[in-house]
């Protein structure tokens, strides 16, 4: 597995920071956008006015670090890489790092039939106009979604299923159950899956608080006494993905055990981006337990 978290560089740094109870919120970073014309405490009059009521979040260090020849990326396309995309593609580096597997190892062993599932779900990157680089060319930001999964997939010269999901809030976990999916039919023998998120560009609290979906100050009491939205956080991670019984065969350090997923929607409620209230209807998909010949490590 790997990943990159609030004040937290990788998993490791991650779990020390919840066993010591470190509140990884702050401010919005002075690298991101001003708070200057931005920034309403009131929350009818920031909803008014187009503006944001929220100016916290967890966020990553260093975003924006890249290096484009290390991938063999010119640097050129590098500018207009999605910043979300360049975090996935390193992420799916390193979780190939800590399982002890080379490009050689995966193809001797694979035959490199192994599938990209990224999931991700902010546009603020698509929101800059276009750029000029020192030399004077111009470059225009990057808009699809699809070059996580495919850039990934390319780079790393993987040839299974290569799909970007965008599901809101469950986009990675949609991924993992996609990636599940996949290797039990056999599409492939081993599945990168995962997801993405950056805060990039003022709107996207803009439109999260004109839905007056963001928390009023900076902690997130979800369904709990005085909760009134969320507090965004940003992320990438990745985790590797193959059956039981061929990650035991191959001698792999063996983190978990997926022993079933299950997808589906909760139908017409107060709303899409919210749950359901009411009881289950038979619309839903039952969650299920996979039997011990279909799990996934």
């Amino acid at each position: 597995m790997s990943g990159r978290y609030p004040q937290a560089a990788d998993p490791a740094a991650f779990w020390e920071n919840l066993k010591a109870g470190r509140d990884c919120v702050g401010g919005i970073p002075a690298d991101r956008w001003p708070l200057d014309g931005f920034f309403e405490p009131d929350r009818e009059k920031a909803v008014a006015t187009g503006r944001s009521y929220s100016k916290w979040g967890g966020f990553l260090d260093d975003f924006a670090a890249f290096d484009p020849l290390h991938f063999r990326i010119a640097p050129r396309d590098a500018y207009a890489m999605d910043p979300q995309e360049r975090l996935f593609l390193q992420a799916a580096w390193q979780v190939f790092e800590d399982a002890g597997y080379s490009r050689e190892e995966i193809a001797r062993r694979h035959g490199k039939r192994v599938g990209v599932f990224a999931g991700v779900t902010k546009t603020g990157h698509g929101r800059h106009g276009a750029g000029r680089l020192p030399s004077g060319e111009t470059v225009v930001p990057a808009l699809s979604f699809a070059s996580l999964s495919a850039r990934t997939s390319y780079v790393l010269d993987l040839c299974g299923p290569s799909l970007t999901i965008d599901t809101m809030c469950s986009a990675s976990l949609t991924a993992v159950h996609e990636a599940c999916e996949h290797l039990y039919r056999g599409a492939c023998e081993m599945a990168v899956a995962g997801g993405v998120n950056l805060y990039l560009h003022p709107l996207d609290y803009v439109e999260l608080c004109r839905s007056t979906m963001l928390s009023t100050d900076a902690r997130c009491r979800s369904f709990g006494s005085g909760g009134d939205g969320f507090v965004p956080g940003e992320g990438v991670g990745c985790v590797l993905l193959k059956p039981l019984s061929r990650a035991l065969a191959d001698g792999d350090h063996i983190r978990a055990v997926v022993r079933g997923t299950s997808i589906n929607h909760g139908g017409r409620s107060n709303g899409y981006t919210v749950p359901n209230p009411g009881p289950r209807r038979s619309c839903c998909a039952t969650p299920w337990r996979a039997p011990a010949s279909r799990r996934v490590t």
